[in-house]
């Protein structure tokens, strides 16, 4: 079970206000998490960072104590005992991860389990859907004349494909316009993928070219599922490879 919890990162302690608290938040995470926080200069991305850890942290210490993290060769941080994604924007941060002993997932996939995101619902530009977005995306979303729900859809868009960015771990090396997320499963073409791997694969260290052939497996031979949420003013999209998503969003802390 995919399970998405949310913080509101603005009721976090900052350096430059009570940094007595700041320093007792600091003190609950790992020491390279510590470290970028403290290498951020703006308040709102140190309370994103330090929100991200203490979520992080707080569910590693209950379904795997002592569990560490490491990063794939293009920046992904992954957990080998508990598959997890984070994001954020503004003052809010979610994080989704896997907590289920008796749904077992395939242990090669675990780094490639989870991805999400939230957004919040902005004004669409459509500019920028003609670049990132598949024809069929473009034309849906060029459809819709009412405003407040052209805004929605365009963000509802891009959420989930940005899950799917995290999922892979690949940001934007991984073209937006190659997969749809319409529906609740992901679609790419396969000829579009192959060709898209081959190419993106040549003349790179080979840890990276494994990650990319590892993308180019999933998008080829697995179901990508989606899951949306939206609250308040905000979209969040959670896409996994395993079709099992907590119906609501779980706030922290409760």
């Amino acid at each position: 079970m995919v399970k998405t919890y949310w913080m509101d990162s603005h009721l976090l302690p900052d350096l430059s206000g009570d940094a007595k608290a700041w320093e007792a938040c600091l003190e609950r995470l790992p020491g390279e998490r510590v470290e970028k926080i403290r290498r951020i200069r703006h308040p709102e991305g140190r309370r994103q960072s330090l929100g991200a850890g203490l979520l992080l942290q707080e569910a590693l210490d209950r379904l795997a104590p002592g569990a560490g993290i490491t990063d794939l060769p293009y920046g992904k941080p992954v957990c080998a005992q508990v598959p997890f994604s984070l994001s954020h924007t503004k003052d809010r941060v979610i994080l989704s991860i896997w907590e289920s002993a008796d749904q077992p997932y395939k242990k090669e996939d675990s780094d490639y389990l989870i991805g999400c995101d939230i957004e919040s619902v902005q004004p669409c530009r459509m500019h920028i859907a003609r670049r990132f977005f598949t024809a069929s995306e473009y034309q849906s979303l060029e459809a819709v004349q009412d405003p407040t729900m052209q805004d929605e859809l365009f963000c509802r868009y891009w959420t989930k494909k940005e899950s799917v960015l995290k999922l892979t771990g690949l940001g934007m090396s991984l073209p937006l316009h190659l997969f749809d997320v319409q529906g609740s499963q992901v679609w790419a073409d396969p000829q579009q993928v192959l060709a898209w791997g081959a190419k993106a694969a040549k003349d790179i260290p080979q840890e990276k070219r494994r990650q990319i052939q590892k993308v180019t497996e999933i998008l080829l031979t697995k179901h990508l599922f989606l899951k949306e949420y939206r609250w308040q003013e905000y979209c969040v999209a959670v896409c996994s490879l395993m079709d099992c998503f907590w119906p609501d969003l779980q706030m922290y802390p409760k």
